[in-house]
């Protein structure tokens, strides 16, 4: 018997970086464990022939198709999958998982092509439900299957999910089933073979603007650290075996205890491993207990970015989405890394939040430009537009504020069109002056610090094209960002054709 595994196209946003597709490798680990082959499909691979892929792994042993679905734009192409898959092949379940389903999985259930929900981790669940559908005389019934949503006639039933973290052998990663596209994987084209890992999981801290709270908040420790030297054996071992030249922690949070980081980065070091890291979670609160002789060793084990989650430039934002930091702190902890140029800093930003005014966003277009100013090695990403998150501190306060949740799955799918129409209908805070400044920082965000010249990118034609328009645009992108001038904004029309470009 086999089980087939879909990864959605993730539209925009997946134009430029496709790594590896974690979940499905993780989900997969106890099924085949339980003796069931897995199969692969990541759309994000051949977006135009993603039905055609699916339709050669599937055959008469197939028993379900699982879909691991992101909030926004995965779940349009998700949804489309799903139809296609019971009207050509009725008598297969098709299961979602991954972070949306994590606290929507009755909403989910409403559409009758899924038959299956798992929320939180998924490998143990997913395993469980596939050894029940085969018929193995051990298998759990559906009610003692954790975080398992499903239907008894017209109900349906919510299992709670194990509050655990999901902690696995690296050595059982079926990374053999992705090993034929690894080529196809990476980022910007830069020719680096980068593999996802965790160092860490959970994290202690309490943005109200994230989901990871409410989905810890059973669990009586909110972090938990992978012993150090299986991070490095973990990394040792997908370098040997698969040619990794690029690490990536994909952690929520890496940094919660720095002693954890540096135990890790001295056993790289000890073993004269020579890999690219990146830290995707890093705090403004810890890295000002950094000290310089710890970022030395961090560039020298070979890190070459971290992200920061700087958020906003007004502190009443910051107060409000609990940063524990100030705009103060931000600025310096700017310029001690600007010391360390190994160590490029890219920062994230969120806009759109309940109360932001449109004061709120000059002064975080201030701080954006101050960064780019006190540190050339400063990567600014496009700011998020707030995108509330159900079970989320701040997702109360936006229903307080006339936020209207959707009510039906795809209704999430559209709320990705919200920026797109600069009608802020979604947002009722927002108008559309509002929408429109964002629009127009997340496009000047592409080109004020230059990083398309700090990155690696491929030297092929469509990175050529796309350095020497960055040459022509940044002094007007700059202009923009300095007077928040968002008139006349043909750019955007523009960009959207560029970011179709860039995804082809």
């Amino acid at each position: 018997m086999n089980v087939v595994l879909y990864y959605p196209t993730l539209g925009m946003s997946g134009s430029l970086v496709t790594h590896l597709p974690l979940s499905l490798l993780y989900a997969g680990i106890d099924t085949i464990q339980a003796g069931v082959e897995v199969r692969i499909v990541d759309a994000r691979l051949d977006p135009i022939n993603f039905k055609q892929t699916l339709e050669n792994k599937i055959d008469d042993k197939t028993m379900l198709v699982g879909v691991s679905v992101m909030t926004g734009a995965p779940i349009i192409n998700a949804l489309e999958i799903s139809h296609f898959v019971k009207k050509k092949y009725p008598h297969l379940k098709i299961v979602w998982g991954g972070p949306h389903a994590t606290f929507n999985g009755q909403e989910i259930l409403e559409e009758p092509n899924i038959d299956f929900v798992i929320s939180g981790y998924g490998s143990q669940p997913l395993a469980a439900l596939v050894r029940h559908l085969r018929g193995d005389k051990d298998a759990p019934p559906l009610s003692d299957i954790p975080g398992l949503n499903y239907r008894i006639d017209d109900k349906t039933v919510a299992n709670p999910y194990v509050d655990a973290f999901e902690m696995v052998d690296y050595k059982k990663i079926p990374y053999h089933l992705v090993a034929a596209d690894l080529d196809s994987y990476g980022q910007l084209d830069s020719g680096e073979r980068i593999f996802s890992l965790y160092s860490a999981m959970g994290c202690p801290y309490k943005c109200t603007f994230c989901s990871a709270p409410a989905q810890y908040s059973g669990i009586r420790r909110k972090f938990e650290a992978v012993p150090y030297l299986e991070v490095v054996d973990h990394i040792q071992y997908v370098k040997e075996r698969y040619g990794a030249t690029y690490i990536y922690f994909i952690d929520d949070d890496s940094f919660v205890r720095i002693s954890h980081v540096e135990a890790i980065i001295d056993e790289i070091i000890k073993r004269k491993i020579d890999i690219g890291l990146g830290f995707r979670g890093a705090r403004v609160n810890e890295i000002k207990k950094m000290s310089d002789e710890f970022l030395r060793k961090l560039a020298q084990a070979g890190t070459d970015i971290m992200h920061i989650g700087a958020e906003s430039g007004s502190q009443k934002i910051l107060d409000l989405i609990k940063k524990n930091c100030t705009v103060e702190d931000i600025i310096a902890i700017n310029k001690r890394l600007a010391k360390h140029p190994q160590i490029k800093t890219g920062y994230n930003w969120l806009s759109g939040v309940p109360t932001e005014t449109l004061d709120d966003l000059r002064q975080t277009r201030e701080l954006i430009l101050k960064l780019v100013t006190d540190n050339p090695n400063a990567i600014l990403f496009p700011p998020n537009l707030f995108r509330p998150l159900p079970n989320t501190e701040l997702y109360d306060v936006a229903v307080k504020h006339g936020y209207k949740p959707p009510n039906k799955i795809k209704d999430w799918a559209d709320l990705e069109n919200s920026l797109e129409s600069s009608s802020g209908d979604e947002l009722p805070w927002c108008d559309k002056e509002h929408i429109n400044q964002v629009y127009m920082m997340q496009i000047c965000s592409y080109f004020i610090d230059g990083k398309i010249f700090k990155v690696k990118t491929g030297d092929n034609m469509k990175f050529k094209i796309i350095r020497f328009l960055t040459r022509i645009y940044t002094p007007i992108a700059k202009l923009r960002m300095v007077y928040g001038y968002s008139g006349l904004l043909i750019e955007k029309h523009l960009f959207r054709l560029a970011s179709r470009f860039m995804g082809s």
